[in-house]
């Protein structure tokens, strides 16, 4: 799988995923959009952000979802074989923010991670 493959691959794992600039109008909460970044061998860590939609009054689901990531990801990370070599995933500092929306029961989670391309 291609770099890009890979790290949709991945996300989707948790949920609905899309890249940032292709939610459609119809999508259905929860989904996580996320800006998607490559890099190279030598470029070292290369910064990447996700965003955890969800439509709820309660605070509980988006930080569940947030702390099953963190914890699938571990300390050292994951490294992810793609085409070209593989994709070590690792969480970024600060991790998880809340981001408030206009509209209060639109929740949203910003995760930071540390994204290292071991590829050509």
């Amino acid at each position: 799988m291609t770099k890009g493959e890979v790290i949709q691959a991945f996300f989707s794992r948790y949920m609905t995923a899309y890249a940032a600039s292709a939610v459609p109008k119809d999508a259905v909460f929860p989904w996580l959009t996320y800006e998607l970044v490559t890099g190279s061998w030598g470029d070292g860590d290369v910064d990447m952000q996700v965003n955890l939609w969800y439509y709820s009054t309660s605070e509980a689901e988006p930080n569940a979802m947030a702390e099953k990531i963190s914890q699938d990801i571990g300390l050292g990370g994951v490294l992810l074989p793609c085409d070209a070599g593989a994709i070590w995933i690792k969480r970024g500092s600060p991790w998880c923010q809340s981001v408030p929306d206009e509209d209060k029961a639109v929740k949203r989670r910003l995760l930071n991670f540390s994204v290292e391309f071991l590829t050509l």
